[in-house]
């Protein structure tokens, strides 16, 4: 009797000890799933849209508020000699304009004055490719013109130079000559004047003015913080948009068209964001393993992941949950994200939720795990979206998120931006 009750033992234990192996091994696939997946969906996981208005109208400013102007020195105009006399020309204008893809176009006006009034206007157009740079905190865009960047077209002078520069001549003209020439050579000499301006002039300004005005200007959008591996840009008359493709994971990126904004937005595919939290819990930016009461520590016995399953119309975002020290448990819960900015405060709806997967001797208090885990994920993807900002010469303009939404496959998140109150006047390049 003794000795069947202890064979009885040994069977049951061996009996559980094979189903928590069979478990354990299970678990161990799961987990491999989890973590050994090496494709990327095609791009853009992410995107940052910039009004085209808001950034002509930083660059308006600034060059409004440090006027750039240069000397002139007049030619030999004519059969006759003018006196001492200088022009001066003064960046007056610099904007955007719609450019070919991954490329910045700069259009330019410079103004020409005499000691009394303008004169006429050159208008000139800079293409540049913008430069990606990579350093330990960020990533950015970085865009300034200098003669290099200088279209190969001839600058055009304003429509009223005709008679602008005849009647300038005429006026520089002592009024005992003036009175005496014809009109015909007055007129010739004004054309001397605008060839003048179009050439030797403006090779002197593309190397004085114009490298000023690019140092001035020159443009600087620092990305989400995403581990980027590729960036396209395009451009409209409303927009300016940069397309970020990770090298993360990412199941989906974006495919729908965004709704139009007077605010910069930035979208993030759903997956992105996902994979976004893991890779952040890899890094160490978020906590890696957590206690059975959801307080992370080193040692702790839990780790999550998270995904987003775009073909699960009803519950596509993921969080599954491994024991992977001191025993084998598993959860995977499904559910919906509703998302919204009140104040400063990011608030988010957990819907629908479900346990589609439980393999554990002991439950955990998954409704305490899903709102703290899914709130920092989320909160990691609203961080990289206020990471975006553009600077522009000396100017930073600050962003702060003031709408976020989850619509669909993708976070969107509005951000509002305003110039620094007191930039350096000393500031002529980006810092």
């Amino acid at each position: 009797m003794r000795h069947g009750t202890i064979v009885l033992v040994l069977l049951a234990t061996a009996a559980t000890t094979a189903g928590c192996g069979a478990r354990c091994a299970d678990i161990a696939a799961r987990k491999r799933a989890l973590t050994t997946r090496t494709m990327v969906a095609p791009g853009p996981h992410a995107q940052v849209r910039i009004p085209m208005a808001r950034a002509n109208a930083v660059l308006a400013a600034l060059v409004h508020d440090q006027p750039i102007s240069v000397p002139i020195a007049l030619p030999e105009l004519g059969p006759f000699a003018l006196p001492v006399h200088e022009l001066a020309a003064v960046a007056r204008d610099v904007e955007l304009r719609p450019a070919p893809p991954d490329r910045l176009r700069f259009a330019i006006r410079i103004e020409v004055d005499d000691a009394q009034q303008p004169l006429t206007t050159l208008a000139i157009v800079a293409e540049v490719k913008p430069e990606l740079v990579r350093t330990a905190d960020a990533s950015e865009l970085v865009a300034g013109f200098g003669p290099e960047g200088l279209l190969a077209v001839v600058p055009e002078l304003g429509p009223d130079a005709g008679h602008a520069l005849v009647d300038a001549v005429a006026r520089w003209l002592p009024p005992a000559i003036r009175d005496h020439l014809p009109r015909a050579i007055v007129e010739r000499a004004a054309q001397q004047l605008a060839g003048y301006l179009t050439g030797e002039a403006y090779q002197l300004l593309r190397v004085t003015l114009l490298r000023r005005l690019g140092d001035l200007t020159r443009l600087r959008l620092r990305l989400p913080a995403l581990p980027i591996a590729s960036t396209a840009l395009t451009s409209s008359p409303d927009t300016l948009t940069v397309d970020l493709t990770t090298d993360l994971p990412v199941r989906h990126g974006l495919t729908a068209s965004p709704e139009p904004s007077d605010d910069v937005q930035v979208r993030i595919s759903g997956s992105t964001a996902a994979e976004l939290a893991n890779w952040s819990i890899d890094h160490g930016h978020l906590p890696q393993h957590y206690t059975r009461d959801l307080e992370p520590r080193a040692n702790g016995q839990y780790r999550p992941w998270l995904d987003f399953v775009a073909d699960d119309r009803q519950r596509p975002v993921k969080l599954h949950v491994v024991q992977d020290r001191g025993g084998c448990s598993y959860f995977q819960v499904g559910l919906l994200l509703r998302l919204e900015i009140v104040g400063d405060q990011l608030n988010i709806a957990l819907l629908d939720r479900r346990v589609e997967s439980a393999e554990a001797s002991a439950p955990l208090e998954l409704a305490l795990w899903l709102k703290q885990l899914i709130q920092g994920s989320i909160d990691s993807s609203r961080r990289a979206a206020a990471h975006t900002r553009l600077s522009v010469g000396g100017r930073t303009l600050v962003t702060r998120v003031v709408r976020a939404t989850m619509a669909g496959d993708e976070l969107a998140f509005a951000l509002q931006i305003a110039a620094e109150p007191t930039p350096k006047a000393t500031d002529s390049i980006i810092r």
